[in-house]
This record gives C-alpha cells, structure tokens and sequence, in this order.
C-alpha cells in the first residue's frame, strides 16, 4: 500500500515514482512535494527525465510504479481529461485552421460552456495576456511569442488548479524570451496558480522559480530556492551544472588547509574529512577578489592571465594556478569594468587575487 499522506501545504505529491522503458531507467524513485501557489521549476540537461516527470503527472505517460496526490485526489490512473490542469508546449500546439479566439475557447467548447459564457471569458484571457484585439486573426498571422501567449491562455481558460509549462519560451529569441518569463511570472503571481516549469535554460530557472529541483540521470539531485541551488549547491553536479563554477582538485591538509598543488587555502572541511583525502573545492568566478587583498588571510593566490572576455557589464578572467607537480589548474574570476580598468591585466601578466573561506565548498570524492 502506497503512502497516501502528504504535507499540509502540498498541492501535489509524487510519491516513489519510477518510470523504465524496457531495461532503461528513465526516473529512479521521485518524491516530491509542491506547495500550493508556487512555481516549481525542473531543471537538468536533455535525457535527465524532467519531461517525463511532467508527462507523467500530465497522464501522458504511465509511471511503473508510485502515487500522484493532487489536491488530496489520487490521481494515478486517471486519463489526461480527468486531471486538473492546463498545459503549454515548446512548439504552441495551436490549431491553425482556428482563430486566436476560437483556439483559447477551445476546452471551454468541450466542456458545453454557454456562447455568452465562452466569448466573455476569453475575452477576458486575450486581455490577461495583452492580445485583447487578436481574436479574430489565425495562429500565422501572429508572431512567436504572441503564439506563445495565446497557448497561455488556453492552458488557463477552464481555471485548472495545476498549470504544466514544458520548455515554453525555448523556440523564441533571447530578447522575447526575457520579456515572456516577466510576464508569466507576474500572471502567475497573480492567479496564485500552482505551477510546474521544465527548462534547460539556468537563467530561466533562476529568474523565474519559487523553488528548483535539480535533476540527473532519472534523480533530484537538489531541491531548493534559486539563491539555495546557486550558492549552496549540495552535489559537483548540482554546482557544475547551474552557473559558470570553478571546481579544482585539492588535498586535504592539516588544521583545516587545503593544498591546490603548491598552493594552500583555508576553509571548513565537511565532517568526516582525512588529511591527505582528495576533494573537489567550489566557488563560483564572482567570488575571486581583487581588492582589499590583505582582508582574506591565507587565502591570497598568484595566478596568471591566460585570456580575457569581455562580457558586458563585466569581464572573465581565465588564469592558470601553477602546481608543483608540473600541472597547472585553470580558474575563473569575474571583475567588474571598473577592476579591469583598474588593474589593467594582460595575458602573460600575473596577478594576485583572493578567495574568502566563506565562499568556498568542498565536495568529497564519491
């Protein structure tokens, strides 16, 4: 018997879902719980499963094994039409052959709403979305992103309690793109609707989500806020996968030091740590200092310019740290324009930076 109890505050609750295609394991165990009114983003590279997880809550895929708890309704079993949600895809899926209007009324017409009923309520929706004057023109005549609204707002014209968002924005160019997930996040702030985001996309998981679940190979890897997942990564995957990172090998040494080859760095070491273990150390290229050197003790650094790229508002440094051993590890740093035209470096120059302890996370070896 499946464990039927789930949090006071969950609106859905996967429980032991797994998911195999023939002796291929596409999800491994899921338990999860989302609150009601959040966004909850999955976020992880092609393959990881976070498709499938939404398909499978959509009903559109079967899991293997485990429970879907949605609003306290065991909805397992159930076909697609007897779930409560509304869903856009990457590709609009809009109906060509219908109006604007007619493809936004088009679950209200299923369900036997009145005409007056209907055309007021997409009304209603096209203005929600800012294409109040479009219901009369054809999918074709309308550009990328304002397909992608009107996807909206069919997802949301019979007022489901779970709106699913499966790589919405990533067919639009950069610019549309920043300006969509504003607008639905702010749409979805204010209709408080549950909703589940799946994206490749970091910035779009970070700019957007009330929360992110990081996933890898069929598994979470993580479960947290944006600043959590970004600055407290708990897995090297968790914290390779989300942001530029610096991840060096080291060696644990004594009295809480680390050996970066010839270089030495302090920090806290996870518990359990042995000198002489072998670990991962993490921080992220904004962390590197170049100022008040002399504020950061022990974890003063010499590395050289390899190359610099010009990134807009700042700048990335790649340096090489040499190593006695006759290996050199490669790091980042990111410095603001006025560093730069500070400090003036070049490649070939050699420049003296600081890392501070609190920034850095050690990863053990698995």
């Amino acid at each position: 018997m499946q464990n039927m109890t789930a949090r006071h505050d969950s609106y859905l609750s996967l429980q032991g879902i797994q998911k195999r295609f023939g002796g291929f394991t596409a999800l491994q165990h899921i338990d999860l719980e989302v609150r009601q009114g959040e966004l909850l983003c999955f976020l992880g590279p092609s393959g990881c499963g976070k498709t499938t997880l939404l398909r499978i809550i959509a009903g559109l895929e079967s899991q293997s094994a485990g429970t879907i708890i949605q609003a306290g309704r065991d909805i397992s079993t159930l076909p697609p039409m007897e779930r409560d949600y509304g869903i856009v895809f990457q590709s609009y899926a809009l109906f060509p052959n219908l109006t604007v209007a007619d493809n936004v009324a088009y679950g209200l017409v299923n369900r036997r709403m009145p005409r007056a009923q209907r055309l007021e309520r997409v009304a209603e929706l096209l203005t929600m979305v800012g294409l109040p004057e479009r219901g009369g023109q054809y999918p074709a005549q309308l550009s990328g992103g304002q397909q992608q609204r009107v996807a909206i707002a069919r997802a949301l014209a019979t007022s489901p309690g779970l709106l699913l968002l499966d790589e919405p924005l990533s067919a639009l160019d950069a610019r549309v793109r920043g300006r969509l997930r504003g607008e639905i996040r702010a749409l979805q702030q204010r209709l408080n609707i549950t909703t589940i985001l799946v994206t490749h996309d970091q910035e779009e998981a970070l700019s957007m989500a009330d929360r992110i679940v990081v996933m890898n190979q069929g598994a979470i890897e993580q479960i947290g806020t944006p600043a959590q997942i970004y600055q407290r990564p708990s897995t090297p995957f968790a914290a390779d996968f989300v942001g530029r990172t610096n991840m060096l090998a080291a060696r644990v040494g004594g009295d809480g030091e680390l050996h970066l080859g010839g270089t030495r760095m302090r920090c806290a070491t996870p518990p359990g740590c042995c000198t002489d273990e072998s670990v991962q150390v993490f921080f992220r290229p904004e962390d590197v200092c170049v100022r008040g050197i002399e504020q950061h003790g022990g974890n003063v650094l010499d590395a050289t310019v390899d190359k610099i790229e010009f990134l807009g508002a700042f700048s990335r440094l790649t340096l090489r740290l040499p190593d006695t051993g006759g290996h050199c590890a490669t790091l980042y740093a990111d410095l603001s324009l006025n560093d730069l035209h500070d400090l003036r470096p070049g490649a070939g120059d050699l420049l003296r930076l600081a890392i501070p302890a609190d920034r850095i996370r050690i990863f053990r070896q698995a």
